[in-house]
């Protein structure tokens, strides 16, 4: 079968195999007892994941993925929410590359970031924080 030359075909495959691109797993501190900061995490979260699509990467944002999930959960008690989410997390995890850490307050307290660390680590994979690595995507 003759494909016409205008007719492009979105195989992940493609762009899985395109190496220039960096396939980014971003984590992000969550939890909170004030409503207000857990929202500011989530826009924060989708400010960096913005960027980081803008400048031709790919990033699987879990907060910018769950925190609607979350609100709308009739089975999963507030304190077990990490848990029901560990198990996705992993599967995400294991298509990435590498992992960067926004670092608003907290980050360094995250049981969930902890674990997120000790994954990509352990695959010698690289871990970096968002302050660190923001300028290598067009963003100060």
């Amino acid at each position: 079968m003759t494909l016409p030359h205008d007719l492009i075909l979105f195989s992940p495959l493609l762009i899985w195999r395109n190496t220039a691109m960096r396939k980014i797993f971003l984590a992000c501190p969550y939890s909170h007892n004030d409503g207000v900061v857990v929202n500011e995490r989530f826009n924060t979260c989708n400010q960096v994941a913005a960027t980081i699509i803008e400048s031709g990467n790919i990033v699987f944002s879990q907060v910018s993925m769950s925190h609607p999930i979350n609100q709308v959960f009739q089975h999963t008690e507030k304190g077990e929410v990490g848990k029901r989410w560990a198990p996705i997390d992993a599967f995400f995890m294991s298509t990435m590359d590498e992992l960067i850490i926004i670092d608003l307050p907290g980050w360094d307290q995250s049981v969930g970031i902890q674990r997120e660390i000790a994954f990509f680590e352990q695959r010698g994979q690289r871990v970096s924080l968002w302050s660190e690595s923001q300028g290598e995507f067009g963003s100060e």
